[in-house]
């Protein structure tokens, strides 16, 4: 199983840069989806995480020489590990977050100030 995490320093730059834009593709790709399908981000958010899941199964199958119910299990910790990194991140960054959050909210309602936010469909 690849490690993203070792990434020799020469290619960091050249991997961040490719992993952002395929992000920011897939990204798009699924709020249109969500858009298309009425789907609330917290749905699709329990459906990417799901899709995540499976997918880091389905490469250990695949990449691994001789995949194993043990190895498959290590792997699976390496993954809980690396989200639980993620979330920690998250969480350092969730002033910056909700501050960006709530400027966006106030700009959109100034630009369209008849209609309602998803908060306000979400409480009627």
């Amino acid at each position: 199983m690849a490690d993203w995490n070792e990434t020799p320093q020469d290619e960091e730059e050249s991997y961040e840069e490719v992993y952002e834009e395929h992000r920011s593709a897939l990204y798009d790709q699924l709020m249109a989806y969500a858009d298309a399908h009425d789907l609330s981000d917290g749905f699709m958010s329990d459906l990417v995480s799901d899709l995540g899941l499976s997918l880091r199964m389905v490469a250990y199958a695949a990449e691994t020489e001789k995949p194993s119910v043990g190895g498959l299990r290590l792997d699976l910790e390496r993954y809980t590990r690396e989200l639980a990194e993620s979330v920690r991140e998250a969480k350092r960054q969730a002033a910056e977050f909700i501050a960006e959050a709530k400027a966006a909210r106030e700009q959109d309602e100034a630009e369209n100030p008849d209609e309602p936010t998803d908060a306000q469909e979400t409480r009627q």
